[in-house]
């Protein structure tokens, strides 16, 4: 960024004041872009395969069917690939101590034993006695994770035996370990996503407040040069005022005019003395935006414009005494507001049905109004022209009060408010030596007669039709943008207690709303499958090897609530439970107990019993078969010791629970069909979790990543719209009264078009009747007016959005409807009367008036 450099009055150079957290916005966006680089080098990682394949050794003599040739075959069939070199090596031997407890092996292998229990034995000398799996310590960088490893891949392998696998039990080993062993970063999108969009909102929420302190600055500092060019303005006109001042004489200076000087002298030395400090104060990084500075700055603000003002109502005020040039640009400001009443009263009235109103009364009203615009054009060689001025004033306020009895004659219904008069109105009759406005002043009169007469006659002007008295309530949406761009008063940049108690309120919401939209995001991705219950064995093909025909198909179904996603083929083999396994009373029990032993053989029994459903080579089951052991006992009690199926569960996936095989565990149901419904509904769950992984990144990281990114990004989005709607732009055209805006325009568009035939109507027409003069002095105010309104037309339509939503441009844009309206009223005014006087001349002498066509007629 490059530095800005500014000078003092003193020549000294000032640099710009820059925010920290745009120097750590930086610094952010830079590691943002780092690890969106990183993320797609790891995002892309993933459809690349792994580097390494994995090593599986058979040694010694192995039950359950395993070879070193099955494995090869099933290896070739579904290779298992790795992030790093490892091998698996599957003995016929037990496990010393240093192997599987510390992991006292070569370097990236894995030696599982293939005997499923300890060795019993009271010989402490004897090493080789432990089951389980042998870790290599470097692929475990603890204790706790060599343990969790080790267990990992030894289910991996026994509950795929415990279902009746041989060859594939050990892939199954050899890819769970490939999986809880993966060292590579992880591949997650949706991570990787979190990640980086948290560090996008981090340099987002750095770099906001960058730009609203940028944007308060420069809003301060603009309202400082505006300042100082006013100031400016009044120095340099210090001396024309001076000879202004000196050239009226001491015995024709007001007490007004006087106090005014000397007031404009004292407060230009003060704003000259306090610009100093102030603009070292606006490029202090410590004081540019505290609260003393606001308020300085809106002292000095204020204080520029109360010079302006005393300056140039002292400039219109010494032409007037000093009987210079200008005297009647300075009566014309005076004039325009009583003008302006006393032309929407004529209008209003020559409206009027029957004889409300003399027509006498209204040629007085029309000629008194024509004296105060001749008196208005302030004749510099007369003697006193503000006093020429305040009697034609009032002998307008006169006639004014007349017709205000004769309308009161009549029923009217509620008045309406008289506008206030501004106080720079009543600065300029000071410095000119005229009293304030008062009840008794043309300009009240006159408002009151208009009031009076819009209460008989009703809105018949449409002026009157933009005055809205009383303001629909906004929409919701209306008043929260509002609320949002609504500025602060001068000199107060930070909220208040209040303000930053409900900041803080609105925050601890927010943080709450993201805290439960984050949980529940995690917990939809890392969630395991779960049963559902609501199914009905869908996608479930039954047989039954049954030959006492104790099962009945139907009644397992009813018990069935969950479904299969891909068709299976369940084979329920009933068999006696007595002549397949090993049954034992438990002491002091009425239940019995079996033993691991005779579970397995009772399991791998059954399966071979049906070595025709079996590949012949690797003498596995097929992948949708799944055989479901029903033992019944004498007394008609069913036994499920466990399922023999072709699907393969690996990784971090589980089968559930197996304790008949591992600890002889059994349970005699008196409900056979129920029992194997629910074995049915087991699978289903086992089914839908075989293609599960536990996530390779932290869960919890990515909670708190989440919630950070949804607290920062709603909290910039909502700084967003507060940026945007504080910024200055050209595309406000749908924005709250932007449309009456632009009508407004094209009716100050087809005014100005329409001027030159204005004027004619005016000044060559109606001024060269006998009472002209006010129409032809009031051509004049009609022209200053409608150039007035064009100026707040072009600064009204480039405010921002944020200054249009709040009450001060709809006040702006009501005037300026009101005013275009009135002056569009005066125009249609001006040219029927001018067509009226010119139909009335072309008819005298008894001729018969012809149509006459007048400048703006078609």
């Amino acid at each position: 960024m490059a530095a800005r450099l500014m000078h003092d009055s003193m020549g000294r150079r000032l640099r710009r004041p820059y925010h920290w957290t745009a120097f750590a916005a930086i610094f952010l966006a830079l590691v943002t872009t780092l690890l969106g680089v990183r993320a797609g080098f790891a995002v892309h990682a993933a459809s690349v395969p792994l580097p390494y394949e994995v090593t599986v050794q058979i040694k010694g003599k192995q039950d359950f069917n395993i070879t070193q040739e099955h494995v090869d075959a099933e290896l070739a069939a579904h290779p298992v690939r790795s992030s790093q070199p490892l091998t698996l090596i599957l003995v016929d031997r037990w496990l010393t101590g240093d192997e599987k407890l510390r992991g006292e092996i070569p370097d990236n292998q894995i030696i599982i034993s293939s005997k499923l229990d300890n060795l019993e034995t009271k010989d402490t000398d004897v090493e080789e006695r432990f089951s389980g799996v042998a870790l290599a310590r470097n692929l475990a960088g603890s204790d706790d994770a060599h343990t969790d490893l080790s267990y990992d891949i030894e289910k991996a392998f026994t509950k795929n035996v415990s279902v009746g696998h041989g060859s594939k039990a050990v892939v199954a080993a050899a890819h769970t370990a490939s999986v809880v062993l993966d060292r590579s970063a992880t591949s997650s999108v949706i991570f990787w996503f979190s990640v980086v969009g948290l560090s996008a909102m981090l340099t987002a929420a750095f770099l906001v407040p960058a730009l609203r302190f940028r944007s308060r600055w420069e809003s301060r500092h603009r309202r400082l040069a505006v300042a100082q060019r006013k100031l400016a303005r009044v120095v340099l006109d210090l001396e024309a005022l001076e000879a202004t001042y000196a050239a009226t004489e001491a015995s024709r200076r007001p007490e007004g005019f006087t106090s005014a000087w000397t007031q404009l002298q004292k407060l230009s030395l003060n704003a000259a003395r306090n610009e100093d400090p102030l603009v070292g104060a606006l490029f202090d990084r410590e004081q540019c935006l505290g609260k003393e500075t606001g308020e300085k700055l809106a002292a000095f603000e204020a204080t520029t414009r109360k010079l302006t003002g005393l300056a140039d109502s002292l400039m219109g005020a010494g032409s007037v005494h000093a009987r210079l040039a200008g005297t009647g640009s300075t009566f014309d400001k005076l004039s325009s507001p009583i003008n302006d009443a006393a032309t929407a009263l004529l209008i209003r009235l020559e409206g009027a049905p029957g004889k409300m109103v003399a027509g006498a009364d209204l040629a007085a009203l029309r000629e008194a109004l024509g004296t105060l615009l001749d008196a208005a054009q302030g004749d510099i060689e007369q003697i006193d022209a503000a006093q020429a001025w305040s009697a034609a004033e009032e002998q307008l306020s006169g006639i004014a009060q007349r017709l205000i009895r004769q309308l009161r004659r009549y029923p009217h219904g509620k008045r309406p408010p008289i506008p206030e008069v501004g106080a720079e109105h009543n600065q300029l009759r000071s410095t000119l030596g005229l009293a304030p406005v008062s009840q008794h002043g043309a300009l009240h009169q006159l408002h009151v007669a208009n009031s009076v007469a819009r209460s008989i006659l009703g809105d018949t002007l449409s002026a009157d039709q933009k005055q809205k008295p009383n303001a629909q309530q906004e929409s919701l949406p209306a008043r929260l943008l509002a609320k949002l761009a609504q500025a602060r008063p001068h000199g107060k940049d930070e909220p208040g207690k209040l303000g930053r108690a409900k900041i803080i309120g609105l925050l601890a919401v927010l943080l709450c709303a993201s805290l439960i939209a984050a949980g529940i995001i995690v917990y939809s991705v890392t969630k395991k499958p779960q049963a559902t219950y609501d199914g009905s064995g869908q996608g479930m093909v039954l047989e039954f090897d049954d030959k006492a025909g104790l099962i009945d198909e139907a009644e397992i179904r009813r018990y069935m609530e969950e479904d299969f996603e891909v068709e299976q083929h369940l084979l329920v083999a009933v068999r006696d439970a007595e002549s397949y396994l090993e049954l034992r009373n438990r002491d002091g029990s009425e239940y019995r107990e079996s033993t691991p032993q005779s579970v397995r053989q009772a399991i791998w029994r059954i399966k071979n019993e049906y070595k025709d459903r079996m590949d012949p080579v690797s003498q596995e089951l097929p992948e949708n078969l799944t055989i479901i052991p029903l033992l019944i006992t004498d007394e008609g009690k069913g036994i499920m010791p466990g399922l023999i199926s072709g699907a393969v569960i690996s990784g971090t996936a589980s089968w559930g629970s197996t304790s008949g095989w591992e600890y002889g565990s059994i349970y005699e149901s008196r409900y056979p069909s129920m029992e194997v419904a629910h074995a049915a509904e087991d699978f289903a769950t086992v089914l839908k979790r075989a293609g599960y992984e536990e996530p390779d990144y932290n869960a919890t990281l990515l909670f708190w990543i989440l919630t950070f990114m949804f607290f920062f990004t709603v909290l910039n989005l909502i700084q967003l719209v507060q940026y945007l709607l504080g910024a200055t732009s050209r595309f406000n055209r749908f924005s709250r009264g932007s449309r009456s805006l632009e009508q407004a325009r094209r009716r100050l568009e087809r005014l100005a078009l329409g001027l030159d035939d204005s004027q004619i109507n005016a000044v060559a027409v109606l001024g060269a009747s006998e009472s002209g003069h006010a129409d032809e002095a009031g051509q004049r105010l009609f022209e200053r007016a409608l150039m007035m309104a064009w100026r707040e037309a072009e600064e009204l339509s480039t405010m921002s959005l944020s200054e249009r939503l709040g009450s001060g441009y709809a006040a702006r844009a009501d005037h300026l409807q009101r005013l275009v309206a009135l002056l569009d009223e005066r125009d249609a005014d001006v040219a029927k009367r001018a067509r009226d006087l010119v139909l009335a001349s072309r008819g005298a002498g008894g001729d018969a008036p012809q149509p006459v066509v007048l400048p703006g007629q078609q």
